[in-house]
């Protein structure tokens, strides 16, 4: 799938789900579930001893997803990822091995850019779309509004700490393309108790409120 179809489904829904611990034998289906959702989008975060193979399983077996690796922090993972069927990679921070080797392979990188410096040096990859890491920790809102006057092209992908709550104040701010979480599998434990169903409806219940607050911003407008 093509970078410009995620962003578009990002644009829509405000909410790239993200998939931290996880078991083996329920990534398919937490995969399937933000399908049903609505978010067709996912980043498996490889900080775990089954990630990897996770994000292999979810490539292979839910075709319908646009699955990428997040935490990469050097070339090597980079690398793994991409060859276990990774079709987007998220980076904590900036590391130019990492985005000139995915910029080679033909793969989006989403770096993590948090300082006038690099969102430049991204800019000067010809990358427009990064990570705010950690987003309140480093001044949510007031920051992300000034650097929106100063690099109006650039969009952002939030993450965090963020929550069911926390993450819908940010998308105030239009150039926050997407705020990242796994809200959706810890509210009321339903990746833990496999209650997918629940999964879907929290993702779901995320969207709508993404979508309500936009509209009211367009009356406003």
């Amino acid at each position: 799938m093509a970078v410009e179809w995620m962003n578009d489904v990002l644009k829509v829904t405000g909410v790239c789900p993200i998939i931290a611990r996880c078991e083996s034998d329920s990534a398919v289906d937490a995969a399937k579930a933000l399908v049903a959702g609505g978010v067709p989008v996912v980043e498996v975060l490889q900080r775990f001893d089954n990630s990897l193979s996770n994000l292999e399983t979810i490539a292979r077996d839910v075709p319908e997803i646009c699955v990428g690796a997040g935490t990469v922090i050097n070339v090597r993972q980079a690398e793994e990822a991409i060859d276990k069927g990774a079709q987007f990679i998220i980076m904590p921070g900036f590391g130019r091995q990492v985005v000139e080797y995915c910029l080679k392979k033909g793969v989006p990188v989403f770096p993590g850019c948090v300082t006038a410096a690099e969102i430049t040096t991204a800019l000067e990859y010809g990358i427009d779309v990064v990570k705010f890491y950690p987003v309140y920790q480093l001044g949510g809102l007031s920051v992300l509004d000034e650097y929106s006057g100063t690099f109006p092209m650039v969009r952002y992908m939030v993450t965090g700490a963020l929550n069911e709550t926390n993450f819908l104040p940010l998308m105030r701010n239009r150039n926050i393309l997407a705020a990242g979480g796994d809200w959706m599998f810890t509210q009321g434990n339903a990746l833990v108790n496999r209650d997918f169903d629940l999964i879907a409806k929290n993702l779901r219940a995320s969207v709508t409120a993404v979508q309500d607050l936009r509209n009211q911003m367009a009356i406003v407008d």
